[in-house]
This record gives C-alpha cells, structure tokens and sequence, in this order.
C-alpha cells in the first residue's frame, strides 16, 4: 500500500506516471525498484535517473525534468546538499541562500578549462584543423583510358578476357577503350581525426554545460547586487533580505565574486565560440558525425608524439576523469535522490523557522528532535517533523495552524486543492517575487524572497489566532466580578464591555491595564471560573500583541474598536495602519496598510503585502 503525500490518501494501485518524491511505502515487506534497490516501509519512491519505474508486481513511468535544464537542476541540488549538510553538524539558525562554497566551486575555471585554454592559445586544435594527418587509400576501378593514370595490378589480364573494353584490334595489338585503373585518395578517417571530431563534441557539451551554470550564478548575484540599490523596496524589507543575503556574501564580496564570475563566463565564452569555429570549418567537417570512439582511448604513436595530436589524448583523459566524477550508477542515484530529498526537507524547514522569527525571537526556542517550541500571545505553538512534512501546532487546543509537504521535483505539476502548502524546487530563474499559487509556494537558494514568500503565509495563518475571538463574550461570568466591575472606574468601560445578556457577558475590546487586569482574574480564580480566567488571559493576551507593529517592531500601539467587533491600528512610527474587516461572507481579516512610499507589491513589500497577485 502507498501513502499519497499530496493528498493524504492511501491507494493501492498507483498510476502509470508518477511523481518522484510524492509516494511513500508502507507495506510489510520491501518494494525493488527496477531490480537494483529495495524501498523499505516508511521511505519515499524517487527516481533512480531513468524514466523506467519496474516495482515487484506493477510497472510505471516517471515523470522526468526538461533535459535541456539538467545542468539548472545540478546546480540546484548541490546548493541543496550543501545547505542539508552543513545543518547536521551547526545547530545555529543560518542563511538560506545560495551558499558561498557552492559559488566559489564554479566561479574558478576547472583544471580541465585551464588545459583547454593553453592549447586554444597555442593554436594546436587549429593546427590539426587545417594540416590534418591523413592516410592513402587506394581503389581499382574500371574507366575510360583518358581518366587513367596509373594501370592496376592485373590490368592486362583483365583487358585480355574483357573484349567490351577494347576501343578496335589492330595489327599490332588491341587498342583499349576502358583499362582497370588504381586510383589515391586521400583518408582523413583515421582513428585520430575520429579522436579529435569526436573530443570537440563533448569539449562543447562540457562548455555549454558549464556556460549555463556560471550564467545562473551570476544572474543571483547581479539580482542581489541590483537588489541593495533598489530604491522602489521597502527600505526594513531590504534590511531583512540584504542581513540573510550578507550572512553568505556582503555587497563587497557580492561585487568581487560578481566580477570573477563575469571573467569566468568571458573565458568560457570565448574557448567555446573556439570550438565552435572548428566545428563548423576545416577536418570537422569531413568525419562522419557517426562515427564513435568506443571504450578507453587508444594512445598511437600519432597521440604520444605529434606536436600537436597528442594533446588531443590529454583533454580527452581529463574530460573523461571529469564525467566518470560525476556519473553514478542507477542504485547509487536511487540513494543520492533519496539524499537530496531528506536535505531538501531540512531545507524547507529551515525556510520555516526564518519566517516564524517573528513569533518567538524573543522567546526561549526548545529544540528536542526537530521540534521547536515558542509562545505567542498566550498560546504554546509547536514546529514539527513529520516524515517530509513541517507542521506548526497549536498546543493548547492541538490543532495543526500550518502543515507544509516538501517535494523535490523539477515538472510542471497542478497541485490539487489541499488544506496543505506544498513547498517544491524551483529552477525557474526569472522567478516572479509574487504570491500566485493557493496551495504551493518554490522554495530556492537562487531566490532572494524565500522566506517572505513563505512569512506571507505565516503571517495570515497566525492572525486568526488574534482575530478570531475578538469581542467574543466571555460568558457563565460569578456575580463578584460583575459587582466589581460596576464600582471600578469608568476609564476600564471602554476597554470591556458588559453585554445586556442573561446572565451577562464580558467583551474585551481594548487594551486593560495589568493591575486591573490581575484582580479580575483573581476574582475569577476564587469564583472557581478557571476557564473564564484562562480565556480572560488570551484575550488580552492577544490584543497586547496586536498592539505591536509587524513592521517597525513598535509596541503600545494604541488599539481603537469600533462598531460590529472591529478595530483599527495606526503606528506613528512607520505609518502603518491595520483595520479589523469583515468580508461579504462575514469572515474576520485584518487588513495590513504599509506607508504608500512604495508600491503595493510583493516585491516591494514582502510578507507585509496585503493583497495577492
């Protein structure tokens, strides 16, 4: 039986083209992917790099990424592993960026490069381009005499028992009108121009391959750098993007690893139009493109000791070393892919814990098996691991707030409707700082709005929890408190409001001083009405915390209720209002209105956007 992680079901029968990453096990006893690797009970199916998913009783496909991006999602898997890594052994909350090992590792030209660009410089590849060696091949054919220069082996013989070829038979012999003939011609098809056609194909992969990765790289930084001199971002959302962005570069080490990128790229350019040129000029042109190399490379004399052929054997070995370092078996994907899987999960969860900072930065975080605990405005709140899944809970009525399923796939996929966010891998660099999806959200190092694109969520899943119960009556209230709230002074009338039901009820409006607050509440504790203290408690609790802005952190705002059990909230130090709503469908929102120096946008705003687009 499979457990569909998207939906929350279990199915027997799973369909013929599966998502990698989205089925997990749990039967009794072992699934076998493709005849290599067991899938034990509790572990995920993923991929083994090939398209074919053969199980012990089924067959099915996978579902596979664009080709054309496979060096987009190395990159991304790296960065990925690298993060997954680092977090098993520092248990401090770091960056979620793109790490700086990641980028040092691409921004250098590799050995193999370095080779290359001695030799283009040198001229040897071009050398062989246009003074290729080459071999003698002789033919025999039957031809007109005036075509014939020299007679083949046999020649008389053949025109003796041939009288078709005779021309006329005279006196003094035959006179020939056809002759067999032996013909050179020159062969370029020797197994070292095969070498060298064949090394100018997988010299260009390499290139281009490696051109994709160092532009990626360097689009994230220039992205971060133009980011710093934004002038339309909200200048705190700026702070908060540029301090995680600086915890991996800071602007000067953006600007100078920016600047070896840009040699990096004018380097790896120049030596593939090189190889380009060759390929579409000279000795390249006349080998058969089918022609292959097989196995390991035979070194001839021609490859040892030509001044210029035996470089061909020293790129070919290096390349070929630099392929086998990266080329892994079925079974050793299959493991590597659950690997990526497992650091992905981390990687989400980490995204999660920057964007709950602002509920428990200033509490003491408990972390006992991947979990962490905080309050907030009087609640106990709960981020937990389940399997691949984060779920934040609320402790004291143990409901789940927010549950958010990691899945490390790189295809277009409609998400079905769900209670859950799905966080899934992006490779998509022109990545729209926006909030589009209802229930998915791409989670990436390339992206500087990771965090608040996942806050934005947070924010309106933790703002019911203020919303919900505000002017809620407090009900079942003893006699005493509402004796003692008769003769208190008229400043607490506004702050609760007493309701002319029977009995009567209590309605916390605004904010309650904490000495009154303490003798209503012990009051309440000697009636025995426990359950009304505690909801007494939260009440205020949450109006304290609404009484602080999100934006500029400021705290004492003064809350104004108004009619219907709404409210408003105007932050003189950043001028930012908040208005308590009620929509068509009579559903609670708490609008967010940042000061109008800047757009109202995502980009502009983050997870202080108010609106989606």
């Amino acid at each position: 039986m499979w457990f569909d992680r998207f939906t929350n079901t279990k199915c027997f029968d799973l369909p013929m083209q599966i998502d990698s990453g989205r089925y997990v096990w749990e039967g009794k006893h072992a699934e076998c992917l493709n005849g290599h690797s067991d899938i034990y009970p509790g572990e995920i199916l993923v991929s083994d790099g090939s398209e074919r998913c053969s199980l012990n009783q089924t067959n099915h496909q996978f579902l596979m990424p664009d080709k054309n991006r496979q060096q987009d999602i190395s990159l991304f898997e790296n960065a990925i592993a690298t993060i997954g890594r680092q977090l098993e052994h520092d248990s401090k909350l770091m960056s979620p960026m793109l790490p700086s090992a990641v980028v040092d590792a691409d921004s250098h030209l590799l050995p193999l490069e370095k080779k290359l660009q001695i030799i283009l410089e040198k001229g040897h590849l071009h050398q062989i381009s246009h003074r290729p060696r080459l071999d003698i091949r002789y033919e025999e054919e039957i031809t007109d005499v005036a075509r014939a220069k020299r007679l083949a082996k046999g020649a008389l013989v053949h025109l003796a028992s041939h009288s078709e070829c005779w021309q006329r038979q005279t006196l003094s012999g035959v006179v020939p009108k056809k002759v067999k003939a032996r013909f050179s011609e020159d062969d370029f098809h020797i197994y070292e121009n095969r070498v060298y056609a064949r090394l100018l194909d997988k010299l260009d992969t390499h290139l281009t391959q490696r051109i994709r990765t160092v532009e990626q790289l360097n689009d994230t930084l220039d992205k971060a750098l133009r980011f710093y001199d934004n002038r339309d971002i909200h200048h705190r959302l700026s702070y908060k993007v540029c301090d995680l962005w600086g915890q991996t570069f800071d602007e000067e080490a953006t600007l100078e690893t920016l600047t070896l990128l840009e040699e990096t790229l004018t380097t790896l350019r120049a030596m593939h139009h090189s190889i380009c040129n060759l390929k579409q000029s000279g000795l390249y042109l006349l080998i058969n493109r089918n022609t292959q190399i097989g196995g390991a490379l035979h070194r001839t004399n021609i490859l040892n000791h030509d001044a210029h052929y035996r470089y061909l054997s020293i790129l070919w070995e290096m390349l070929s070393k630099n392929q086998q370092r990266l080329k892994s078996s079925p079974a050793e994907q299959f493991v590597r892919n659950q690997e990526l899987s497992e650091y992905y999960c981390r990687y989400v969860g980490l995204h999660f814990q920057h964007a709950l900072k602002p509920y428990s930065a200033e509490v003491e975080c408990k972390y006992e098996s991947q979990e962490k605990v905080f309050v907030w405005a009087g609640r106990e709140f709960k981020l937990t691991r389940e399997g691949f899944d984060w779920t934040l809970v609320e402790n004291r009525e143990q409901v789940d707030v927010l549950r958010i399923k990691t899945w490390l796939g790189f295809h277009d996929h409609n998400y079905e409707k769900s209670n859950s966010l799905i966080a899934f891998s992006s490779i998509d660099q022109e990545l729209k700082p926006s909030i589009d999806r209802d229930n998915a959200i791409p989670l990436s190092p390339m992206d500087l709005y990771g965090v608040e694109r996942l806050g934005w969520f947070v924010d309106r899943t933790m703002t019911q929890f203020l919303v919900a119960n505000y002017g809620e009556p407090i009900q079942k209230l003893p006699q005493e408190l509402l004796d003692f709230l008769s003769a208190s002074n008229s400043k607490h009338k506004k702050s609760l409001k007493l309701t002319g039901d029977i009995p009567p009820s209590l309605c916390v409006l605004e904010d309650v001083s904490n000495d009154f607050s303490s003798a209503l509440i012990k009051l309440l504790r000697e009636n025995n009405a426990h359950e009304q203290a505690d909801s007494l408690i939260l009440r205020i609790e949450e109006i304290k915390v609404l009484q602080q802005c999100p934006v500029c952190d400021s705290r004492n705002i003064p809350l104004k209720s108004q009619a219907n059990s709404t409210f408003s909230l105007h932050c003189d130090s950043c001028r930012t209002n908040r208005y308590l709503i009620k929509n068509r469908l009579g559903e609670r929102d708490l609008l967010l209105k940042v000061n109008n120096e800047v757009s109202d946008s995502f980009s502009s705003l983050g997870r202080w956007f108010s609106g989606s687009n």
